[in-house]
């Protein structure tokens, strides 16, 4: 008997291309993983464990009800001289006591100590508080994140005051907040799914990342600043690649905003401006219009970015009468700020020019292995890690994503100089700054940095590795050139499962 040979599938011309030709939806793809791990995490991660929530959370609460400008309490004399100078030194606002009672109540002792778990019926009580209660009054607290500016806090903010609308409870308020900075940081990263043209799969993977995704859905800035320097990164990148084509709406609206807000947020990662000279000629060729976008956005930032440290400089004291301020919030420690003064540290580096390679050297030794773990997914207060295999693989996953992709046209070695050039730049403020305002004088490691912190640089890093002949994705057998185009997808579906499986036995 005669056996008919199995049919392979024809490439098919036209609107319905053959599955094999065609390309990865990376967009939709980031949407249905992104949305669905994305609110995994936001549900599975216990309140203000992510780090640095809960002073965020103080602050979208107070912008939410105007106070746009954190100021200082106004302690009396007799005061002054005994309260503890991290209050002191420190800037707040006014905020329903059930706030910082939820903050403090919520959880018991979780960070550091794995041995304690969430409790179900703390939440259930947190979440049926009142939000403003019959003879509890409002409180002054104080907040580390008092120096950032408004719109950095927007989606939370104006989802909490909907929330407040509704005497929704604290706690409420709070997964309001996370939900929203989620939507927007999904929003922005499909965006620049579909408008990037290169190192789609790279951004696909950072935006994916454990860390990442763990920062976007909570009341942290972090995702805010991840996504819009992503974003204008590959803003940049499309004007480089349709040099012949003047700017639009779209570009006049991302390229200022997104500046702005990493300008106001973390000003180390403002370099990225430089991808406009991706394409020198056509930023300074006849049409104007790409240098007037250059320069008005850099205007737009540094005129918020002047006006606002004018503002938070002549905050002043809150005019406040018969509000007690709440001691419980969390500051500095009183025994590192003796220890901190950046003009002595400054005057060191001056005098021993020398040391700053060997300050360098010893840090990437002491703290290598750290830096790594808090870039790829080093979760709650930075106590819950991953399986080590996440950490050996995730960075050959990206390294290899960036193979895949091409270089943009006519602008190769440009393109790697700039790449090169802005993640020096970056690397070096971070690193520089940390030395100088987080690290004891004459201190032989750098402290205070995590790997969190170069997220946001990462893209123009990994694209150092961008190729002309992108790695083979067809092959003769059907599922397997499948496999090879959909890989990032089934790698980063199962880091993401081990995440979540992770946070649940940590946290529950």
């Amino acid at each position: 008997m005669r056996v008919k040979p199995k049919k392979i599938p024809q490439k098919i011309s036209g609107n319905n291309p053959d599955p094999i030709d065609s390309p990865v939806n990376w967009p939709r793809l980031f949407l249905l993983i992104g949305g669905f791990f994305g609110l995994v995490m936001l549900v599975l991660t216990p309140p203000f464990q992510v780090p640095d929530e809960h002073d965020h959370f103080f602050r979208a609460v107070m912008i939410s009800s105007g106070q746009f400008v954190a100021k200082s309490y106004p302690f009396s004399e007799e005061l002054k001289k005994k309260v503890p100078k991290k209050y002191l030194k420190g800037k707040g606002g006014i905020v329903p006591v059930s706030i910082p009672y939820t903050t403090r109540n919520v959880n018991h002792k979780l960070p550091f100590h794995p041995e304690n778990k969430q409790q179900f019926s703390d939440l259930k009580k947190m979440l049926a508080l009142p939000l403003h209660m019959k003879g509890m009054p409002e409180v002054f607290i104080n907040t580390s994140a008092g120096g950032y500016a408004p719109p950095l806090y927007l989606p939370a903010a104006l989802t909490i005051a909907v929330g407040k609308s509704f005497n929704l409870s604290a706690l409420w308020l709070m997964y309001l907040g996370r939900l929203a900075n989620l939507m927007v940081f999904l929003s922005l990263i499909y965006w620049t799914l579909r408008i990037t043209p290169t190192g789609k799969p790279v951004i696909f993977l950072l935006a994916l990342m454990p860390m990442t995704l763990f920062l976007a859905p909570s009341l942290s800035i972090d995702g805010l600043i991840i996504a819009s320097s992503i974003l204008l990164t590959a803003t940049l990148m499309d004007l480089a690649q349709n040099d012949q084509q003047p700017t639009n709406y779209r570009d006049w609206f991302i390229v200022p905003i997104t500046l702005t807000i990493l300008t106001l947020g973390k000003v180390v990662y403002c370099p990225l401006i430089l991808l406009f000279f991706l394409s020198p000629k056509a930023l300074f060729s006849s049409d104007r219009s790409r240098l007037f976008l250059f320069t008005s956005s850099l205007v737009l930032a540094a005129g918020c970015y002047i006006i606002w440290h004018w503002l938070t400089n002549n905050a002043g004291t809150a005019s406040v009468t018969n509000i007690p301020f709440d001691y419980t919030s969390f500051q500095a420690k009183d025994q590192l700020m003796p220890l901190l003064n950046s003009k002595k540290q400054l005057q060191f580096l001056q005098h021993h020019p020398s040391s700053i390679f060997t300050i360098l050297i010893r840090t990437l030794q002491d703290q290598g292995l750290y830096y790594i773990e808090s870039f790829i997914g080093l979760l709650g207060w930075l106590d819950t890690k991953l399986p080590f295999l996440i950490y050996i693989s995730f960075p050959f996953a990206l390294i290899a994503s960036a193979l895949d992709s091409k270089t943009l046209k006519n602008h190769v070695l440009t393109e790697k100089v700039l790449f090169a050039l802005i993640w020096i730049i970056s690397t070096s403020a971070i690193l520089i700054g940390f030395y100088l305002l987080s690290t004891p004088v004459s201190n032989a490691i750098i402290g205070g940095i995590q790997g969190r912190y170069f997220i946001p640089i990462a893209l123009p890093f990994l694209l150092l590795f961008c190729a002309d002949y992108p790695l083979p994705t067809k092959t003769n057998y059907y599922p397997l050139s499948r496999l090879n185009m959909n890989w990032p997808t089934i790698y980063v579906v199962i880091v993401l499962l081990t995440t979540a499986s992770t946070i649940w036995c940590r946290y529950y």
